[in-house]
């Protein structure tokens, strides 16, 4: 897994598409298996990119949170789907992550991504 030091932490409700904003979007694999919800994202601020997805994948007992590399995704806003290229049998082999440890995306940040130069 990439270093995530330097990634920032975006809540789900938080995140804008031009179809609207992604809280409560589920994750489905090709074959339309449930994934988990979306609950967030990490951010690189410097490079102005998504870098993994935050799913939170539910199961009798518990819930854990996993992180998803950034994959191709089709949008699906009528059925508020993300579909991902995983099956559902792969998720747990991603990395575990507990959101609530992660640095949170700050206006800071933010202010830094408006305005970082990329030449240079």
């Amino acid at each position: 897994m990439e270093s995530v030091e330097r990634l920032k932490y975006l809540d789900a409700h938080n995140v804008d598409t031009p179809a609207g904003r992604l809280d409560g979007a589920v994750l489905v694999s090709p074959t339309h298996a449930t994934l988990g919800k979306l609950d967030g994202v990490l951010i690189d601020p410097h490079h102005r990119k998504v870098r993994y997805y935050v799913v939170e994948a539910r199961d009798r007992f518990a819930s854990r949170h996993y992180l998803l590399p950034l994959t191709a995704t089709r949008l699906d806003y009528d059925r508020r789907t993300l579909e991902v290229d995983i099956e559902a049998d792969e998720i747990q082999r991603l990395d575990h992550v507990e959101p609530e440890t992660l640095p949170r995306f700050s206006d800071d940040d933010l202010i830094a991504a408006l305005f970082h130069s990329s030449a240079g």
